[in-house]
């Protein structure tokens, strides 16, 4: 427990310093004068006009929210001043508006105006007007058509600047959330790739494939909530990028928390895991046939990530009153509980309406992405634990493996592998040969010399079996002085010229080792040359060979006597 806890301390300080370096390398001071348009303005709405405005405190003024077909028409009073940019550009942020912009009541660019009345989504972000070269000193307008109901009223203000400046201080602003959902996005690929591979090979890495996915949709909705592409994609398609990975998530985590606890009664977390995603999919489908834009359903989505929440936190409790001893479990389930406490912070904001955009909030800016990378981490300490545990069950299984299939004493395949192996060859069709050895006096070694030199013999003897036949044939030893070797495909001139190389080894054994005698009897028999062509009746006819060679050695040896 002590190295898990040192682990998420050392990687809190470790992303802290990221955080740190990313602000320093990527710190940034405009070279020209940006001008931040947020008061002074008059307002134009529903025939009443609202003076001297700051158009982020919109909604206390107007105390309202707009509907579809209003129009809001924002006058900057005083002249534009001349910021001396080589590329002067005004940019500002809309929800759900087409809009006109005019100098001098001269129109300079327009952008969804052509189906204001009509059912196109136009989506929430950033839009960038180009300047003519003798906009200072001219009267600014901006005229916005409300295409959505319940459209917040609150206005980003705009910015005036050097295009370069205004575009490198908006991603600046969300350096943070920026890198951080473009982390999430590979990191959940790469890491999906590689529990996929080990989902083919293993069992139980279906919370490491969820968690990767998870990542991968946390960080396309935060990239697009922030708006960190608002400059490479359309505004509508990156609103609907936010809210369908945001619909999302919460499946996602339903599903990850019945992973996690699949032991328990989880009737509760079923029920909302499939509400959930039948919320998400019934919605972008309608979204996508454009019947009811995605949006809409931010209300009931809230709601249902709260019963999430307690869900999630009741998950906690339990866990900690039953003292799981899977500490992986435990660990995961933190990382998912902060992400959805981070989250609950960020909802808990945008219904509130206390800011315009989540890049002016420093804890919004910071909450949401730490929380994101504090799930990775334990995403990776989970891992490392399941990667440890499997290792560790797959030594304990080589090592039962070790002990079912291979003969302790001499390491080579043992009696069961033998077995295994005859009922492969009994039910193919081809030829086969079958060599059984016996050792001469294995039995008059362990009672003259003790059993230490019978294993000795017995060891010698395996390794000679190793380094004649292997490659060609497969060798078993299948009782106490027995052993059998099988041939797929082999001449018999072959196998006559091994065991001669066979007897030449152990002659030399002698030589070396004068205290035993090295020799063996050996037999062997071609499934063609039996009449019932099984394994069995290829071994009786081997063994029956093998015996009269036996008894031709000991007649020879007691001749010689």
């Amino acid at each position: 427990m002590y190295k898990k806890r040192s682990f998420l301390i050392i990687a809190i300080i470790l992303m802290l310093a990221i955080i740190a370096g990313l602000s320093l390398m990527f710190s940034f001071t405009p070279k020209y004068p940006v001008i931040t348009l947020d008061k002074g303005w008059t307002i134009s709405y529903r025939n009443e006009h609202y003076l001297n405005t700051n158009l982020e405190h919109l909604g206390s003024q107007i105390d309202t929210t707009f509907s579809k077909g209003d129009i809001l028409t924002l006058t900057m009073p005083k002249p534009l001043l001349d910021v001396k940019a080589p590329f002067p550009y005004l940019m500002f942020k809309t929800q759900f508006c087409a809009y006109e912009v005019y100098l001098d009541d001269v129109l300079i660019k327009k952008e969804y105006t052509e189906d204001t009345s009509g059912s196109t989504f136009i989506g929430i972000g950033f839009h960038s007007v180009g300047l003519p070269a003798d906009y200072a000193g001219k009267k600014l307008s901006i005229i916005l058509y409300i295409t959505e109901n319940d459209s917040r009223a609150d206005i980003l203000s705009p910015l005036l600047g050097n295009y370069d400046d205004i575009y490198r201080i908006l991603l600046n602003s969300v350096l943070f959330p920026g890198f951080t959902s473009i982390f999430l996005i590979l990191f959940g690929l790469v890491f999906l790739i590689i529990s996929l591979l080990f989902y083919v090979r293993t069992t139980g890495v279906s919370s490491q494939v969820v968690c990767s996915i998870l990542s991968s949709v946390t960080g396309l909705w935060m990239i697009n909530a922030y708006d960190v592409i608002d400059f490479y994609v359309s505004t509508p398609f990156a609103t609907f990028l936010e809210y369908s990975a945001m619909y999302l998530i919460l499946p996602l985590m339903y599903l990850l928390v019945y992973i996690l606890h699949k032991r328990q009664s989880n009737s509760v977390t079923i029920f909302l895991g499939f509400s959930s995603l039948i919320f998400a999919g019934l919605f972008i489908a309608l979204h996508l046939f454009n019947r009811v834009h995605i949006h809409h359903f931010r209300m009931p989505f809230y709601v249902m990530c709260l019963l999430g929440l307690v869900l999630l936190i009741v998950y906690d409790i339990r866990d900690i009153k039953a003292k799981s001893k899977n500490p992986s479990t435990r660990i995961l389930m933190l990382g998912l509980t902060i992400l959805a406490l981070s989250f609950t912070v960020y909802g808990i904001a945008g219904l509130l309406s206390v800011i315009v955009d989540y890049r002016q909030s420093y804890v919004l800016n910071f909450l949401v992405p730490a929380g994101s990378l504090f799930f990775v981490i334990t995403q990776l300490l989970h891992h490392f634990i399941f990667m440890t545990r499997t290792f560790a069950q797959r030594q304990e299984y080589a090592s039962l493996t070790q002990i079912a299939y291979v003969d302790n004493l001499t390491d080579i395949p043992n009696r069961v592998s033998c077995d295994k192996r005859l009922l492969e060859l009994n039910q193919s069709e081809d030829d086969f040969c079958i060599l059984s050895l016996d050792l001469n006096g294995l039995k008059e070694v362990n009672d003259n010399s003790g059993h230490p030199a019978g294993d000795k013999l017995l060891k010698s003897f395996a390794t000679c079996l190793k380094d004649v036949f292997e490659g060609t044939g497969e060798y078993f030893r299948i009782g106490g002085d027995e052993f059998l070797v099988l041939f797929t495909n082999i001449e018999k001139e072959l196998l006559d010229s091994m065991l001669m190389t066979l007897d030449s080894k152990l002659l030399a054994l002698d030589e070396t080792d004068p205290e035993a005698n090295h020799s063996v009897s050996y037999g062997y028999a071609f499934r063609s040359e039996t009449k019932d062509r099984d394994t069995h009746s290829v071994v009786m006819l081997a063994d029956k060979r093998m015996y009269e060679y036996k008894r031709k050695f000991y007649s020879h040896m007691m001749k010689r006597d």
